[in-house]
């Protein structure tokens, strides 16, 4: 046959094999995608049950801090107990209440730590529920993924033999061009003449719409093996059986 329609025939399978791996892709593409996303998810947990550690473990020292006031302060009331003159009870007087001082700190900055592990418990919460949902799709997106293989095995299998076969009888560099342009435009690798207006001689890529022209037009009326490219999108062009014989009506 000649080279147009070999490359017709390998354009046919080419786009079988191509949209039923597509369907393969899509489904890993958007597995990959839940993957990503539980795993921002998990990232955003651990870094969540960091922060509160830290507050955590600051409120912890914090209240060692308090419990030494509090022991220091009992310390300092027997002190204060057992003063024998107006100077000596004013000093230590005046070291309790700025331990009082001290403390009322420290309890303030523990009110806001707790507020902080609350707001975190809560924030908590939510990403646990969020990771479940992302962990439950995250599931069916593989079972998509892995029926949508199953589904396709033996086609794909019967298809890729038939391709093989047809790209076999093609020339390297005519197989090169097609697969080149049908890598570009996702198994588009072919596009038909389109009539504009026969008796004004205008014809059209029927992929991107561009005029061809005559010289182009003429040289695949001359022969079918000879590769013409749309000048606009690349595209490989041929002519359907209907509108070779509607420019060179058959006599």
């Amino acid at each position: 046959m000649p080279l147009i329609e070999n490359l017709l025939a390998l354009y046919s399978v080419d786009k079988q094999v191509r949209g039923l791996t597509s369907r393969v892709e899509s489904a890993k593409i958007y597995l990959n995608v839940q993957e990503r996303q539980l795993k921002e998810i998990e990232l955003e947990k651990a870094e969540n049950s960091q922060q509160r550690k830290q507050h955590q473990a600051h409120i912890a020292t914090i209240e060692t801090e308090t419990g030494s006031i509090d022991d220091r302060v009992s310390h300092l009331r027997e002190d204060l107990n057992k003063a024998v003159n107006e100077k000596q009870y004013s000093a230590v007087l005046a070291e309790i209440n700025t331990l009082k001082e001290q403390r009322k700190a420290f309890e303030d900055e523990e009110l806001t730590e707790m507020a902080s592990v609350e707001t975190l418990e809560e924030s908590a919460k939510d990403i646990q529920a969020r990771l479940e949902e992302r962990q439950t799709v995250l599931t069916s997106a593989a079972a998509e993924l892995k029926t949508r293989e199953t589904e396709i095995a033996e086609q794909l299998a019967e298809l890729e033999v038939q391709r093989e076969a047809a790209a076999s009888i093609i020339p390297d560099d005519a197989l090169s061009t097609f697969d080149s342009i049908a890598d570009d435009y996702e198994g588009e690798s072919m596009a038909a003449i389109d009539v504009e207006d026969l008796k004004r001689r205008e014809y059209s890529c029927s992929s991107c719409s561009l005029r061809i022209s005559l010289e182009a037009l003429t040289t695949l009326l001359g022969s079918s093996e000879n590769i013409v490219a749309c000048g606009s999108c690349d595209r490989i062009l041929y002519l359907k059986e209907d509108t070779r014989q509607a420019i060179c009506p058959a006599k």
